[in-house]
C-alpha cells in the first residue's frame, strides 16, 4: 500500500513555477530520500505535501486519502531544517514533548495524566533520556535534533518527514542520526521521507531516491539510479565527476 500518493503537483509564486508536475509515491514502511541542487523546490515540495503552502493544480493522498481530511493529523511527523526559537525560553525537553497541538485549536494543551512514561520511553528509543530536564536551549545541535525527532513521533505518526534532518551535525552526530532513523523504520514501521544533500547517506539509507530541478528527473533504487548521467545531470558535471571519483575507492 502507498503511504503518500502524489500527483501533478505544481507551485506557483509571482507567476513562476517553484515546482511543476511532480508526481511520486512512497510504498509504507520505506525510506525515500529527495535529492536535487539548490533552489531545486525540495522544501517547497515537503511544504506543499504537508500543506504549509498553496499548490495547484495537483493532488496529494495519505494512504488514500486526501491529505487535508481530518483524519490524517496525527499521522504525520516532520522535523524542518532549521528551528527558530527562543534559546533563553525556560522549556524543558520532557516539556517541549508534553505540548502538541490538536487539529481544531490553535493553541497549545498538555498531554493527558499518565502519558509521563509516554514521553520518558520516546526519549530512552531516541538515546537523550538522560536530558529530559535540560532546557532546549543548552541542547548541541545533534541532541536538539534527536529532542525533536522524539516530538515528531510522540503522536506515534505513520509518515516521518525530514528536511536536511543532520544539517550542522558533525559526522558522528550524523551516523548516529541515521542509524537512529533506521532502526525507527525498522521497528515502527515508520515510513520515512527526507531531504538529504549527502548522497552517501542516500545510498546507504534510502530504499529510494526521487531526483528533482523543480521537475521530476527521475526515481527509483538509488543504486540503479544515480548513474553518472543522472548526476551530472541534477548536479552539473563537478559533482559527477567528484562522485565517480569517491566510489571508485569504495
Amino acid at each position: 500500500m502507498n503511504a503518500l500518493s502524489v500527483e501533478n503537483l505544481c507551485v506557483k509564486a509571482d507567476n513562476r513555477h517553484l515546482i511543476e508536475n511532480i508526481t511520486f509515491s512512497v510504498e509504507e514502511g520505506r525510506i525515500i530520500a529527495i535529492i536535487g541542487p539548490n533552489g531545486a523546490g525540495k522544501t517547497t515540495l515537503i511544504r506543499a505535501i504537508l500543506g504549509l503552502i498553496p499548490y495547484s493544480p495537483g493532488s496529494v493522498l495519505l494512504f488514500g486519502h486526501p491529505m487535508k481530511h481530518a483524519n490524517s493529523h496525527g499521522k504525520v511527523g516532520y522535523v524542518p531544517q532549521k528551528l527558530e526559537f527562543d534559546r533563553t525560553f525556560p522549556l524543558t525537553v520532557s516539556e517541549l514533548l508534553g505540548f502538541t497541538v490538536p487539529p481544531i485549536y490553535s493553541f497549545p494543551f498538555i498531554r493527558k495524566k499518565g502519558e509521563k512514561k509516554h514521553i520518558s520511553e520516546l526519549l530512552e528509543s531516541v538515546g537523550v533520556h538522560e536530558l529530559a530536564d535540560r532546557s532546549i536551549g543548552s541542547l548541541s545541535g545533534g541532541e536538539l535534533q534527536r529532542a525533536m525527532i522524539a516530538k515528531a513521533i510522540v503522536n506515534d505518526p505513520k509518515i516521518l518527514i525530514l528536511d536536511e534532518p543532520a544539517s550542522g551535525v558533525d559526522i558522528e552526530g550524523q551516523e548516529r542520526f541515521y542509524d537512529l532513523i533506521k532502526r525507527l523504520n525498522k521497528e515502527k514501521g515508520l515510513t520515512v521521507i527526507l531531504i538529504s544533500h549527502d548522497l552517501n547517506v542516500v545510498y546507504r539509507f534510502a530504499d529510494s531516491v526521487l531526483c528533482m530541478n523543480r521537475r521530476l528527473i527521475c526515481t527509483g533504487r538509488p543504486a540503479e539510479t544515480l548513474t553518472d548521467e543522472v548526476i551530472k545531470t541534477v548536479y552539473g558535471e563537478m559533482m559527477g565527476a567528484y562522485i565517480h571519483s569517491c566510489h571508485e575507492h569504495d
